[in-house]
């Protein structure tokens, strides 16, 4: 049968969160790539229509080598984040979450591997994703060196920084997004293809657009734990109060609740009666930083110079902190906000949009960073739907001069 839409590679695919967002805004994935034995396990498992996702390593599986696999001279789109966790202001030589000692790390190179597939296979448009921290690792030189690069195999860039929210997504991530489009096509304009839907107070189109999804119309629903429990059945008279109060936008339309056969990864960690005492001194919303400041005698014996958030209350009615690997090591960010206990895989993969039908059958600590790794889905469906209707726009539009298109970028007549 012959496959309708633009044809899209992804590379370094993880999980499949941006598969699987760009999958529902109507694309069609060719073939994904990850060195991952768990990401590509847990890809597999839950798109399994997707034909080619292949366990590969970048720096020597070639483009030439997918070409031959998937029979394709040339794709449409290139998307892909290359791993961030070297471009992190957040990674430590000690471990730490505050200081500028930062880790030295090939995987900054990997960007390069990326530009190798849209060399090779020429695509209309490719996305790259990507930390914030891209924009000063080495002082600018790899945001730079990207650019560059774009140029000379023929791309015009538009970049920006993305605040996940602004597309209904419940948590305080920010991450640097290139759009590249080739100079035989009119340029790609964030502002006008890629347009938030949400906005918090005091941001632009707030009272307009959505009001940004807070973490408890996330994750509010799901079964009470202690430390150390699980659950595998939804709690329905919960979940009937729930849409009462929040209806049913997120719970229905994003994560797709009645398509989940069970409740899946609803554990929660082990933690000690030391750190279950001090997740107790805490606040709704508040740091162990600002607990010490009003008062609190606080147990952990960390450095409290260095470690001031180390143990971080959310807030229900607010955004959660950005879901990050790291939730692998502990948790202690990420602390429940009316239960004893961190956040479970299942509640992260929720604040990342994930369906709740999504499962992760890998262990809890690589479920964990698998999540904390993706691209929301969510968002991963507003940059693929705002690519889409580009591309559509360029084929009704041939005879639409540059110039013109420019115009109506910024508002011009």
């Amino acid at each position: 049968m012959k496959q309708r839409g633009y044809s899209v590679i992804d590379l370094f695919s993880g999980c499949g969160g941006f598969s699987l967002g760009v999958q529902n805004a109507g694309l069609n994935l060719v073939a994904a790539i990850d060195h991952n034995l768990h990401a590509v396990q847990t890809y597999r498992e839950n798109l399994p229509s997707n034909a080619s996702v292949l366990k590969k390593n970048l720096w020597k599986f070639k483009p030439a080598d997918l070409e031959k696999h998937i029979k394709k001279k040339t794709v449409d789109i290139i998307i892909g984040g290359p791993p961030c966790q070297g471009f992190s202001s957040a990674r430590q030589v000690d471990g730490a979450n505050s200081g500028i000692r930062l880790v030295g790390d090939e995987r900054r190179q990997l960007f390069r591997q990326y530009f190798k597939y849209v060399k090779h296979f020429r695509p209309k448009v490719f996305v790259m994703e990507n930390v914030r921290g891209i924009r000063s690792a080495e002082r600018g030189r790899i945001f730079k060196a990207i650019l560059k690069k774009a140029d000379q195999l023929g791309y015009t860039v538009d970049e920006s920084l993305v605040s996940a929210w602004r597309f209904g997504i419940p948590q305080k991530r920010i991450r640097q997004i290139f759009f590249g489009v080739r100079k035989d096509l009119p340029d790609f304009s964030i502002e006008q293809w890629l347009k938030p839907t949400h906005a918090d107070i005091g941001e632009p189109g707030y009272g307009e657009l959505k009001n940004i999804v807070t973490l408890w119309e996330a994750i509010g629903d799901l079964p009470r734990l202690y430390a150390n429990e699980s659950a595998n059945q939804y709690d329905i008279i919960r979940r009937k109060n729930h849409r009462s109060r929040y209806g049913r936008n997120y719970l229905d339309e994003v994560l797709k609740v009645a398509e989940a056969k069970e409740l899946t990864s609803h554990f929660s960690r082990y933690h000690s009666a030391r750190d279950l005492r001090d997740f107790s001194r805490l606040n709704e919303g508040e740091t162990s930083a600002q607990a010490i400041e009003r008062g609190e005698k606080m147990e952990f014996p960390y450095n409290r110079g260095i470690f001031k958030d180390r143990y971080t209350r959310q807030h229900r009615n607010r955004l959660c902190s950005t879901i990050v690997a790291h939730l692998s090591k502990d948790g202690l960010m990420f602390i429940h906000p009316t239960q004893q206990r961190s956040l479970t895989p299942r509640e992260a993969a929720r604040i990342q949009s994930f369906p709740d039908w999504f499962v992760f059958p890998v262990p809890r600590t690589h479920q964990y960073r698998l999540i904390g790794d993706s691209v929301p889905p969510l968002l991963a469906q507003a940059i693929g739907r705002g690519v889409k209707n580009y591309l559509d726009w360029c084929k009704k539009g041939k005879s639409i001069s540059h110039k013109t298109h420019i115009l109506r970028a910024v508002g011009g007549d």
